[in-house]
């Protein structure tokens, strides 16, 4: 920036002035209206601040770049016109996806700057501070995890991903940046219903680029990629071919170093643990996550996460997501001892989850032999169900009743068009077949509010509600990336709102369709006794 003149340069500039004539003096005032003018936009947009402990998420100063400012106009009728801006510029050679919007292009672009890793330091009285907001809640009572200094665990990330939005997937490494020892993404050639697709994430695209070679994870930590392809006959379906994809990410956590004393947090890849609850999981004095005292019983411990339904602006306030999972290694299967672990005949079906004796929840592992020191170790399709003993940790809040706030994210159904979202409620979980002919509303309930909070109506009808303020206002913890994009969070909204005006379909919503609660109660069905 340029310096300002203190009161002795400004004094010598005014006595230099007085000796020219009318004309200059109007050419000097002139020229240097011209130049802050020309300037100015730029050097406040550039005008950054370091790290501290009160601002410690502040991405430093681009180094030896010269950026460009890009706005982006979104104009939806004569009353709603939002500009956005933002640098097309970056600290890596990467190239962008060409379709991702300026909302879009603004979140990778910060994701992708080289950063220190601000937290990385232990400090006992942070430590300390932390670990007393963070509380499991059973039998009516609170128990608070403890500070005992220690070297921090190591964290392994797993995931499958396959056509996730890069605002989520932005987001997720924002939040995480430089904290996991590696993280392993399983992509398959076919959707969960089998149809084929496309490698996106394939050594040599741009994607591969983006989310493997940049250190878009961190500058140490690396990211392991892997390909599900199989062609044969599934016993089970989707959700087995599903599971089978998960196994992968224990054999590339193996690949990359995992033993019984790290930690193993699987997710989707629009979920994320807090990095605040992240770094607890690190330090905290967990039971869940002591290799001498844990058996293996109640090895589970499942964030509650905040739920943004395709855009920043639209946050659920009666509904919590119910994941990610993390397990000590000692109780993942292919991680911790063999000796324990089920065989296929005790599982569903192989890659499955476990029958119900050899379960906390519905037979008291009641087939599991009493003289085993550990109880069964978890494989993937376990990680993800409600099968064995659990833990549910919260952050203690003073905005909610008994103060459980959240401590993971869920950025569901962020998408560019509305053929994206019907390819993927159409082919993978529980598909809806009649989602061709479907508006996006009435696809799913989740959908449903989506489009209401974006289009500006009511949710009062919706299966859930959203905040009815800005983003801004929220009292809770919200993700690194809505804070430190200046203008995304409305950026991306509009630009959802945009979509969803010129969508074909129309606007009829799920709550007055009675054909679409009728398939959705099917579904609900159907998954409860997938479950038993």
């Amino acid at each position: 920036m340029l310096p300002r003149a203190n009161d002795a340069q400004r004094q010598r500039m005014l006595t230099q002035v007085k000796g020219v004539n009318k004309v200059s003096l109007l050419l000097f005032v002139l020229a240097v209206a011209i130049f802050l003018f020309a300037t100015a936009p730029i050097f406040l947009h550039h005008s950054m601040v370091r790290p501290t402990n009160k601002a410690p998420h502040q991405l430093l100063p681009r180094k030896g770049k010269t950026s460009t400012i890009e706005i982006v106009k979104y104009e939806l009728d004569d009353k709603e016109v939002f500009n956005f801006a933002y640098e097309d510029e970056h600290t890596t050679n990467v190239t962008l996806p060409p379709d991702i919007g300026g909302a879009g292009r603004a979140l990778l672009l910060s994701a992708l700057e080289e950063r220190p890793i601000w937290d990385d330091d232990i400090d006992p009285e942070i430590e300390t501070e932390r670990c007393r907001k963070y509380f499991s809640y059973r039998d009516y009572k609170k128990y608070y995890t403890d500070y005992k200094p220690r070297k921090r665990r190591r964290v392994f990330l797993g995931s499958l991903i396959a056509d996730d939005s890069w605002h989520a997937l932005g987001a997720l490494a924002m939040e995480t940046y430089g904290v996991y020892t590696a993280v392993a993404f399983v992509e398959s050639n076919r959707t969960q219903t089998g149809d084929p697709r496309k490698l996106r994430f394939a050594n040599g695209t741009v994607e591969h680029k983006i989310l493997v070679e940049s250190n878009l994870f961190g500058p140490n930590t690396p990211v392991l990629m892997g390909y599900f392809e199989y062609e044969g006959k599934i016993d089970g379906g989707g959700l087995i071919r599903e599971h089978m994809q998960r196994n992968m990410i224990i054999d590339l956590w193996k690949k990359a170093g995992m033993t019984p004393e790290d930690v193993g947090v699987l997710t989707d890849a629009d979920e994320t643990l807090t990095r605040d609850f992240l770094r607890a999981v690190q330090t905290c004095d967990m039971p869940e996550l002591n290799p001498e005292t844990q058996n293996c019983h109640t090895a589970k411990v499942i964030a509650s996460s905040q739920v943004f339904e395709g855009s920043p602006e639209c946050m659920t306030v009666t509904r919590k997501w119910m994941h990610p999972d993390l397990i000590l290694g000692k109780c993942i299967e292919g991680i911790g001892d063999d000796e324990f672990k089920l065989d296929d005949t005790q599982r569903q079906r192989k890659f499955a989850w476990r029958k119900k004796e050899y379960t906390q929840k519905f037979g008291n592992y009641s087939g599991w032999p009493k003289d085993k020191t550990t109880f069964p170790l978890w494989n993937p399709a376990d990680f993800r169900r409600d099968q064995g003993g659990h833990t549910i940790i919260f952050e203690r809040v003073d905005y909610l009743p008994f103060g459980m706030g959240h401590t993971g994210y869920h950025f569901h159904n962020y998408f560019g068009t509305p053929q994206q979202l019907r390819k993927k409620y159409m082919t993978y979980g529980h598909p809806v077949k009649e989602a061709e002919n479907m508006s996006v509303a009435e696809m799913h309930p989740d959908l449903d509010v989506m489009v209401d909070c974006v289009l500006g109506r009511s949710t009062a009808n919706n299966k859930h509600n959203t905040l009815s303020t800005r983003l801004e206002e929220f009292e809770g913890r919200v993700p690194l990336a809505y804070g430190l994009v200046e203008g995304y969070t409305m950026a991306r909204h509009f630009e959802l709102k945009s979509i969803l005006m010129e969508e074909e379909r129309g606007q009829n919503t799920w709550h007055d369709n009675p054909k679409s609660k009728d398939w959705f109660e099917k579904l609900r069905e159907k998954a409860a006794i997938e479950l038993a």
